[in-house]
């Protein structure tokens, strides 16, 4: 019996120990960095009353009789679970994610913790504010690097620290340069002046005039195109149809002419069938087409030409028909539509048309005034005297006023250049041809081309016919035609300035300034730097840049062949070399050239004046980096972190600190992030890893079992009593 009293005093002993690991976990359920307790028990000493026995022979053996003697504590253990972030937004608490330990010195000794809340002691070290350990590091260099040999020992923020300066060495540029920015002249033109193909061009070169370009006689075009195929059919008195077809050159420029047309009709109409001669067709001074068939007996019906186009069919079939039939009793035959085409500078201008095949109505002696503005400047008067062409065309002789007489008055009226001065050097003053890429310009028309830049913009451009005698016809219908239409506005060649400040070698600052001009060659651009100091500029201040066709930068060169951009401060320092980063050819991380707005930048530049340390900031990977007041981040100090083969070994030495012990092996100093898979969360605290709901379980279990090792005490006593009483 005395033996069941001792087993319930070991119970109540130990259970006491268990209550003590929850009540301490309980304690410490805000601890930053804590790590809770658990107790585990084992059996105590166990008396043996009777040994065990080998079967013998058939008989089976017995086990041996054993007693147990209580229990005891078998062991105590860190529970090395993470504990969950508290965000502090604190940048010196640090919480660790991961099974590492910050390591802290107390100037004789290492100690390791979970507790990352520090404070900054009267030196600038970091430190534990509930020890005064230091935190465990390496420090950095001035430059911010780690020399090699460099030893982890006590983190001292350098508060008051100055970053010298540095002098620019090199500018980035990036952004867009706008591809549409070369400098604009105003276009304008007239409506289309037509002209009687008959009296086409000098000498008269009857029709030569390209079937792309005809018109019929109110001036529609007929709306041939390249790769068009003309159909020339007609019937037999049979019935019969015969057709010849003719395809629209296309090789090159379109080629095929009226002449081709008139040459087809005549070989059509030469057919067995048809017999109406080999020269039944032929152009008059109209410009009509007569096709006669007096003399050769025959009778042709519906002869007339179709197109393959459906847009243009109809006004091709309208302009080549020649009535139900032509008969030998048509002595002077039929005729088409009179053919018009876009009038050229060396028609006369007696003989033209407007737009819809109304005459312009010129008498003899009309003046023609030529008014308007050039860069809001006001033109003095000029005016151009209508004379009738005299003479036949083609012959010698011929007089009268032309269009070209026109157009040399309207470039003396505006003192505009011959050319243009565009890549493609148009005339400044012409009429508008067949077969050019202007497709917003009508041919035939007056075309008047300005000069570059709004300095020379044209307004109020007019060309007034006035009538000289009130008694005949008045040019009324070329003053209609004369309307101008604006299709290109001025524009200043596309100039950008963009402005950065650069330092020299003490830390002054100078605004540098770039000014990128397009110069008129497509993808090319003209630089300069200016500064608006007292500086001097020793080279590399002007060049040209050049884009691809990708918009990538394809090349940048210096007028003097520097290879840098190079100034003196004017103040004592040493001259300042700047490269000049614009980007390379296949890359958009610098200039580009593309069809957007222009934003081109002096991005970054690498100099900065002395700055004083301002504040620090901590990464995940324990580097800690100070932040200057001249806009410099450098490393300043680097975090490392204990590792131990066995972390539950570690023995606690209280304020939250652990010490190593022999079992919980050599700290090993690494990286966070890098040697240890263990980072850093600034701002953040590691909370307690206790659970309450455990612990309060755990609390419940003891008590039972406390109080049933207490039951057991009571019973012991009360038989003890009983064997007492025996002898009464």
């Amino acid at each position: 019996m005395v033996r069941s009293l001792y087993d319930g005093i070991s119970g109540l002993r130990n259970l006491q120990v268990g209550l003590d690991v929850a009540a301490n976990n309980i304690a410490n359920v805000n601890t930053t960095g804590f790590k809770s307790g658990r107790i585990t028990f084992k059996e105590s000493m166990a008396q043996l009353l009777k040994g065990s026995s080998r079967p013998p022979g058939n008989a089976g053996g017995t086990n041996p009789m054993q007693l147990g003697l209580g229990m005891a504590v078998g062991s105590i253990d860190t529970m090395m679970t993470q504990g969950n972030m508290q965000s502090t937004g604190q940048i010196t608490d640090l919480a660790l994610e991961g099974n590492a330990f910050f390591a802290y010195s107390n100037g004789t000794g290492t100690f390791y913790s979970r507790n990352g809340g520090l404070q900054y002691d009267a030196n600038g070290k970091m430190v534990s504010p509930t020890n005064g350990f230091v935190l465990q590091g390496m420090m950095a260099g001035p430059d911010g690097t780690y020399p090699i040999g460099s030893k982890i020992g006590d983190i001292r923020i350098p508060f008051g620290e100055k970053a010298p300066a540095k002098a620019t060495g090199q500018v980035s540029y990036a952004c867009n340069l706008d591809s549409d920015s070369e400098g604009l002249g105003t276009v304008i033109h007239t409506n289309a002046y037509l002209a009687n193909v008959s009296l086409h061009g000098a000498p008269n070169t009857g029709a030569a005039d390209t079937v792309t370009s005809l018109h019929d006689s109110a001036g529609n075009s007929l709306g041939i195109q390249a790769g068009d195929t003309l159909t020339i059919s007609a019937y037999d008195t049979g019935g019969v149809e015969h057709t010849l077809p003719i395809v629209v050159d296309s090789v090159a420029s379109p080629n095929t002419t009226l002449a081709d047309i008139i040459t087809g009709i005549n070989t059509l109409l030469a057919q067995p069938g048809l017999a109406a001669g080999p020269a039944a067709a032929s152009l008059n001074g109209n410009g009509q087409i007569v096709v006669n068939t007096a003399g050769t007996g025959a009778t042709i019906n519906n002869l007339t030409v179709h197109s393959s186009r459906p847009g243009s069919n109809s006004y091709v079939s309208n302009a080549f028909s020649f009535g139900a039939s032509i008969t030998p009793a048509d002595l002077l035959g039929k005729n088409s539509d009179a053919f018009r085409a876009p009038a050229l500078a060396t028609d006369y201008m007696s003989d033209l048309y407007d737009a819809t095949g109304q005459t312009l109505g010129f008498e003899d002696g009309d003046p023609i005034s030529i008014n308007g503005t050039v860069g809001g400047k006001t033109t003095p008067p000029s005016s151009l005297v209508f004379a009738p062409r005299v003479g036949a065309i083609g012959a010698g002789g011929t007089t009268g006023t032309t269009m070209q007489n026109l157009l040399d008055a309207i470039q003396s009226a505006f003192s505009l250049p011959k050319n243009d001065g565009t890549p493609q050097n148009n005339l400044s003053v012409s009429m508008d041809i067949p077969n050019t890429p202007d497709n917003q310009i009508p041919d035939g028309s007056i075309v008047i081309r300005g000069q570059k830049e709004k300095a020379f913009a044209l307004t109020n451009v007019s060309l007034t016919a006035t009538n000289s005698n009130n008694n005949a016809i008045s040019p009324t219908r070329f003053n209609a035609n004369a309307g101008m239409t604006e299709i290109q506005a001025a524009r200043d060649t596309a100039q950008h300035s963009t402005s950065i400040v650069v330092y020299d070698e003490s830390g002054d600052a100078h605004t540098m300034t770039t000014t990128f001009t397009n110069s008129g060659t497509p993808s090319e651009w003209l630089w300069q730097i200016t500064m608006n100091g007292g500086e001097q500029i020793l080279g590399g201040s002007t060049g040209r840049l050049t884009f691809g066709q990708d918009g990538s930068p394809s090349s940048w060169t210096f007028d003097d062949n520097s290879t840098r951009f190079r100034f003196d401060p004017m103040n004592g320092s040493n001259e300042v070399d700047v490269n000049l980063n614009i980007g390379s050819p296949g890359s958009f991380t610098g200039i580009t050239q593309f069809r957007s707005p222009t934003t081109t930048a002096a991005r970054d530049q690498d100099g900065y004046p002395m700055g004083k340390l301002q504040e620090i900031a901590i990464d995940e990977f324990g580097v800690i980096k100070g932040i200057f007041t001249n806009g410099v981040n450098k490393s300043l100090a680097q975090i490392y972190l204990a590792d131990f083969n066995n972390p539950a070994g570690l023995m606690k030495t209280g304020d939250s600190m652990f010490a190593k012990s022999d079992n919980s092996g050599e700290a090993v100093m690494q990286l966070p992030g890098i040697g240890t898979p263990t980072k850093i969360k600034p701002g953040a605290l590691e909370m307690s890893n206790v659970e309450l709901a455990t612990e309060f379980t755990n609390m419940i279990t003891v008590q039972r079992g406390y109080q049933a090792n207490a039951r057991v005490i009571t019973t012991s006593d009360a038989m003890l009593q009983e064997l007492v009483q025996l002898i009464r």
